[in-house]
């Protein structure tokens, strides 16, 4: 058995829970016998419903917002990066042709730009699978707090990327194209 961050996973509560449930039972009807099944009758379903409502409820919508809000800064990159590369904002165009136009190019055989494209196709691969996976049914909490691991860290990768890439691509310049084609 595996033990959560904070003591019992809620399958480990539930298990043990009802493990509770059961042996109370036996013994109230094994002490009072008719009375205990009268007892047993009431209190059971409330134990139940007490024992399958779930604590972790308000916890696990914390995390979904937080997933949520990661997915966000993962789609804010995702967005400047498009902006960059289809606005018909002159700004854009500029930046584009004449400052970075290896960013553009998806086989610059830049490091940084090649990690950034890698890293862009993967987190929009990532987004479109991250609904279904929240949809699932009888998710644990340490499965949120998992995913939450998996997004902030995806979200802070590609941002940190995305500002490398970008640093590397004017470094490399307008020209970037003439100088592979010259070495060769």
């Amino acid at each position: 058995m595996q033990w959560g961050p904070s003591g019992f996973t809620s399958r480990q509560r539930t298990i043990f829970g009802s493990i509770a449930i059961v042996v109370a039972a036996f013994v109230v009807l094994s002490v009072l016998r008719l009375p205990g099944v009268i007892i047993c009758l009431i209190i059971l379903p409330i134990a139940l419903f007490m024992l399958y409502s779930r604590p972790d409820a308000s916890e696990q919508k914390t995390l979904r917002s937080s997933i949520s809000l990661s997915a966000d800064d993962i789609q804010d990159v995702v967005d400047e990066y498009e902006h960059f590369a289809h606005s018909v904002d002159t700004a854009a165009i500029a930046d584009r042709t004449l400052h970075r136009p290896a960013l553009m190019d998806t086989e610059c055989e830049d490091p940084a730009v090649e990690q950034f494209h890698y890293q862009l196709s993967t987190a929009k691969r990532y987004l479109r699978r991250l609904d279904a996976r929240l949809a699932k049914a009888n998710m644990e909490t340490s499965e949120f707090e998992q995913l939450l691991k998996i997004t902030d860290q995806r979200a802070l990768e590609l941002k940190e990327s995305w500002l490398v890439a970008r640093r590397a691509a004017l470094a490399l310049g307008p020209n970037y194209r003439r100088d592979i084609e010259g070495e060769a």
